[in-house]
């Protein structure tokens, strides 16, 4: 009988320990167990010991972690083969790492008897010394064992025999499928059914909410191909199918691979109630527009705008929701900071916020999660919609006579901008009629005779303090016609603007003579 596979396991659980050791008959498969380890520190000093043929260890331990021993072990003893075991989220990381020497890896959730005898003799098969071994007579490995194994960054070449045999036709395809408890079997014979018999399709890394299958066409055939997809994702509720660009060369899998599932998943975001994405059919994005003004925003806010405010947002919101090759990430973080910035300005502007800020992280935990455009949309509504009630009752519940005092505020600072009385009210959520009369009652005068005496005292501050001519004073504090301008300003002075700026040439060039005559 030949030399007995030797090998160690790594692992900071004792409990996954315990369940490899007991997944299989080691001894009756051709193995042998030769000791354990808690970390990649102590393996090192077990494989210097033992001489182990094959090590299974974990990826995230203390003191030295997994992807560490890999890089050691090789290093020191280049014979050894390494299998990792990876959790989903680690997987990413994991298969960065297949450079260092990583001759397989198994994912934990699928960790089962079955699966790690299989990997255990196709690593067996690779180490000259345990060809005799009666374990490593396994079968070879399935075209959709090595696809997997591609598109998970291994094996990153096909046999070329295997590929004359399993891909007798020129061109291929990716068809992505999400939905709920999805069936890959099941979605193959269909498609198979639907197009050709005799077309291969394979089965890639499906899961229980996603499929991935790969189609071997050629070029007559793509027609069909497409107008089949397009029929099965509107034949079957709940699901969301991208079929991929063709491409010609079976290395390119994986780079395919990866961009078609996530494009896939930056159309299903912004485009839910969508069932089918075909590489040629794409729907058309929003042509890129200027990038949201912040500062804009906080001024509007700020001057009580709200409507003008929420307008100008809502319209950006608009804009980025029809950018599908955004990340979604990118939309959620836009929501997400003007959450942050309002409840910001809300506090700034003595509104009472304490039920916002209380609600905050939870606005931002829900839109982070939100699974697409329309629940992130939703919860960023319901949150402008509390901002709104806050802001009108906070106004109802103050001192009116603040609120008016508000309002002349807002007009010193806007009286170059068109002013309506009925807009006004709008922003500050008073009544217009009731505003007009509440105005000429406390102020002495109305609104529009108010503004005039605004308008006309700063443009005599410009007669006096500068030489800009008439006509373009009249558009600088407000006047679209410098006509209405001129019989307004001489209603209020008793002049006009020209006779207005002579008088002030006149007085200062007596005061300055009699400045001189003093001097003598």
């Amino acid at each position: 009988m030949g030399e007995v596979c030797r090998v160690l396991i790594v692992d900071d659980e004792m409990l996954i320990r315990q369940g490899i050791i007991n997944y299989i008959d080691w001894e009756q498969q051709g193995f042998q167990i030769v000791g354990e380890a808690a970390n990649g520190k102590e393996a090192m000093g077990m494989i210097a010991e033992f001489s182990p043929h094959i090590v299974i260890t974990d990826i995230v331990m203390s003191i030295m972690d997994g992807i560490d021993l890999v890089r050691e072990g090789k290093n020191a003893f280049p014979d050894i083969e390494f299998i990792v075991l990876s959790s989903f989220e680690n997987f990413d990381y994991v298969r960065s790492t297949f450079q260092n020497g990583v001759a397989d890896y198994i994912l934990k959730p699928k960790l089962n008897g079955p699966e790690l005898l299989k990997i255990l003799n196709r690593v067996v098969s690779r180490i000259p010394d345990l060809q005799h071994c009666a374990s490593a007579a396994k079968p070879e490995r399935s075209t959709e064992e090595l696809l997997e194994n591609m598109i998970s960054g291994f094996d990153l070449s096909m046999d070329q025999a295997v590929s004359a045999d399993a891909f007798p036709n020129s061109h291929f395809a990716l068809v992505d499928v999400n939905g709920k408890q999805l069936d890959p079997v099941q979605l193959k014979v269909r498609l198979k059914q639907s197009i050709l018999e005799e077309l291969p399709v394979f089965s890639l890394g499906s899961g229980e909410t996603e499929a991935v299958l790969l189609l071997n066409f050629n070029p007559p055939q793509l027609e069909a191909i497409k107008r089949t997809v397009e029929h099965l994702a509107s034949d079957t509720p709940d699901t969301s199918w991208m079929m991929s660009k063709p491409f010609d060369a079976i290395d390119d899998l994986k780079k395919v691979y990866d961009e078609g599932r996530l494009q896939l998943k930056k159309y299903m975001f912004y485009l839910p109630e969508t069932s089918s994405f075909i590489y040629d059919k794409l729907p058309e994005e929003n042509e890129k527009q200027d990038s949201f003004d912040l500062n804009r925003f906080i001024e509007l806010f700020k001057d009580r705008l709200f409507k003008k405010a929420f307008e100008y947002l809502e319209n950006h919101i608009d804009y980025l929701a029809g950018r599908y090759n955004n990340d979604s990430f990118e939309f959620k973080s836009f929501l997400g900071n003007i959450v942050f910035n309002i409840i910001v300005l809300v506090d700034a502007m003595k509104y009472e916020t304490e039920e916002l800020e209380q609600k905050k992280y939870s606005y931002f935990s829900s839109i982070n999660e939100a699974v697409h455009i329309n629940e992130a949309r939703n919860l960023f509504n319901g949150f402008l919609a509390e901002v709104e009630g806050i802001i009108l009752s906070g106004d109802k519940a103050s001192d009116p006579y603040n609120n008016l005092d508000k309002i002349l505020v807002y007009i010193e600072q806007h009286y170059t901008e068109p002013l309506r009385l009925s807009e006004i009210a709008d922003h500050f959520h008073f009544n217009a009629s009731y505003l007009s009369s509440y105005f000429s009652t406390h102020h002495k005068e109305g609104f529009s005779e108010y503004l005039n005496r605004v308008r006309i005292k700063k443009s005599m501050e410009l007669l006096e303090s500068s030489d800009v001519s008439i006509s373009n004073i009249s558009g600088m504090v407000g006047y679209s016609e410098h006509s209405y301008f001129c019989k307004v300003f001489k209603r209020i002075t008793g002049m006009s603007p020209g006779s207005y700026r002579k008088e002030l040439q006149a007085h200062h060039e007596n005061e300055e003579k009699g400045v001189s005559h003093l001097k003598k």
